[in-house]
């Protein structure tokens, strides 16, 4: 039997280890789940025959290594600065490595040995990055293949929450990392072409740089992410005149991140500790100036930054203005403690669901006329297990796991899904699971 090694049992492999374990059989497939959580790793495999759970000693590698060497095909999905130290060992040992993460310059350094060991090491190939570059790209070299220009190309994907789950005034819950919702925008500037020039928004000033975007009749709110300028060489559209990918949230959620932006209450990098009894008004109180001390604090937050009253309510709605609640943790970064606060306020409850919402704008010039492209996917979770960000990274990695050990991937070395070889095949697979991208196209002129 071929072993499929799955290193990590959080909540974005749920989908993953499910589908495995389905496609177990028809495969000949054993599959290892290993977690530093023993009872997270049996509870996804579920008692399955073909499963085979383990613990994975945080202090000594040298099982894990050996359950690396023994592999088929490792899949890692513990956190991404843990990927390229298991690549080493895996590429060492002749086995095969897919990760849903972006590449990092560790990554990128084993390409040279990866393809000596005639190992695919393959990358961002879960939801964002993975699913948005396989969609982008199928239709950007059909754009090409038709002798098509590129002008435009904008990119936006967002966790979010299902209509019917949609029961607070940010429209939001986690479906995922917690901890990287609460430090978004803080990864350095984002950096874009528009109009044909870079633009670059600093993090304190990512949430008001806001692009309105409709995806099946509901508004959302997207904002710059990272350093979009690279994918003029990674997509191959050199010249372009307007490239930029980013996030979505749900409308009005911006705004009033953007005031906890200000006030610093997302930093991560000023540990702090607070007396006993602290309120949350109190806790707001200490990003503000001392000047203010006699205003109440919804006040204060009002002439100081001109924020609006519906947004004040968003942050009122947290229990930021509660004078008789507070804080249970009161040592720590500001991010820590806001995320104390919001892992309790944003949860997905049992029988709430989350969504996916991606949505892809291209022009070009064809023929002397411009046209114009929406390609936009909108997937609702099953529910607080399987959710719809647990099947947009696990599917496609499970899928490429199966292609990669049928052949059907030829390439070697650290590689990102961007050729046809990648799309083709997990596309119309996604596509029959109900990943399916609804397109609109227009001549604009």
């Amino acid at each position: 039997m071929r072993k499929v090694l799955v290193l990590g049992a959080g909540r974005s492999s749920s989908s993953l280890i499910a589908m495995l374990l389905e496609r177990a059989e028809d495969n000949d497939w054993e599959v290892h789940v290993g977690d530093i959580d023993e009872h997270t790793a049996k509870a996804k495999c579920q008692g399955h025959p073909a499963a085979r759970p383990f613990r994975i000693n945080p202090v000594d590698d040298s099982e894990r290594n050996a359950h690396i060497a023994s592999s088929d095909v490792v899949i890692s999905m513990v956190p991404a600065s843990m990927h390229p130290e298991i690549a080493a060992v895996a590429i060492e040992a002749g086995v095969h490595v897919i990760t849903p993460s972006y590449v990092g310059p560790e990554m990128q350094a084993l390409h040279g040995k990866a393809v000596a060991a005639d190992v695919l090491v393959l990358n961002e190939i879960g939801l964002d990055p993975g699913i948005d570059h396989l969609s982008a790209k199928a239709v950007l070299d059909r754009v090409a293949n038709d002798g098509g220009e590129m002008v435009e190309f904008e990119s936006y994907c967002g966790g979010l929450i299902a209509p019917e789950s949609d029961d607070n005034p940010w429209h939001y819950k986690f479906s995922w990392n917690p901890r990287n919702v609460v430090l978004a925008g803080q990864g350095g500037a984002a950096t874009f072409l528009s109009g044909g020039s870079a633009r670059l928004v600093p993090p304190h000033r990512t949430f008001q740089d806001i692009r309105h975007i409709e995806v099946g009749g509901t508004a959302f709110e997207g904002y710059p992410n990272r350093d979009s300028i690279a994918y003029e060489s990674i997509y191959g559209l050199h010249g372009i005149q307007t490239l930029v990918r980013g996030t979505l949230r749900g409308e009005g959620f911006c705004s009033g991140w953007d005031v906890l932006v200000q006030l610093g209450c997302v930093r991560d990098d000023a540990p702090m500790e607070w007396a006993a009894g602290t309120s949350w008004a109190d806790w707001m109180r200490s990003f503000l100036p001392s000047s203010s001390r006699d205003e109440p604090v919804r006040q204060a937050i009002a002439q100081r930054y001109g924020t609006s009253d519906v947004t004040l309510n968003r942050l009122a709605w947290l229990g930021l203005f509660d004078a008789e609640s507070g804080p249970t943790v009161l040592k720590g970064t500001p991010a820590q403690v806001l995320q104390s606060l919001l892992e309790v306020k944003w949860e997905l409850q049992p029988n709430d669901r989350d969504m996916i919402v991606m949505w892809h704008r291209f022009a070009y010039r064809l023929n002397g006329q411009m046209h114009e492209v929406t390609s936009s996917l909108r997937l609702e979770g099953r529910d607080a297990v399987y959710t719809g960000m647990s099947d947009t990274v696990g599917w496609p990695v499970a899928l490429a796991a199966e292609a990669l050990l049928a052949g059907k991937f030829k390439g070697r070395g650290v590689q990102v899904p961007l050729h046809k070889d990648y799309y083709e095949v997990i596309l119309p697979a996604l596509e029959k699971l109900g990943v399916r991208f609804v397109e609109t196209h227009r001549i604009c002129s």
